[in-house]
């Protein structure tokens, strides 16, 4: 592998760049799923309220579903954003403890966060959909 800049200025850009870049797909899926929410459709809102939970797990935890208040949403958003630049953060460290890492080993230790992240979201809003019926 050819490094332009070294191996060294390689791990410090990932070590930065690494909450920046989960931060930023977390968003990402977030928007898609908003714009696909005010789409009219019973699929376009399904799947957006699938990707808004996806990428703001912790909307469930401040109760998002029943409180649809500005303070719960934005408290939600913000703390799952939040969540997701640690967590791309703690990837970035842990893949650059080898001497020699790429973005491959950054995603490899970020998949199992992504995942637990995602499906604790869904698993929380089960229960909560469970707790109401």
């Amino acid at each position: 592998m050819s490094v332009p800049l070294g191996v060294a200025a390689y791990r410090t850009e990932l070590r930065r760049k690494g909450g920046i870049l989960a931060l930023g797909v977390a968003a990402v899926v977030a928007l898609s799923g908003g714009v696909l929410l005010v789409l009219p459709g019973r699929i376009t809102g399904v799947s957006g309220f699938a990707l808004v939970i996806a990428a703001c797990p912790l909307l469930v935890a401040f109760g998002v579903p029943i409180t649809a208040g500005a303070n719960a949403i934005v408290l939600g958003v913000g703390s799952s954003l939040a969540l997701w630049f640690v967590l791309g953060q703690l990837a970035a460290h842990r893949a650059t403890r080898r001497p020699v890492a790429d973005w491959k080993d950054w995603r490899s230790v970020m998949l199992p966060f992504s995942l637990a992240m995602v499906l604790g979201g869904f698993a929380g809003f089960a229960l909560f959909a469970l707790s109401v019926l």
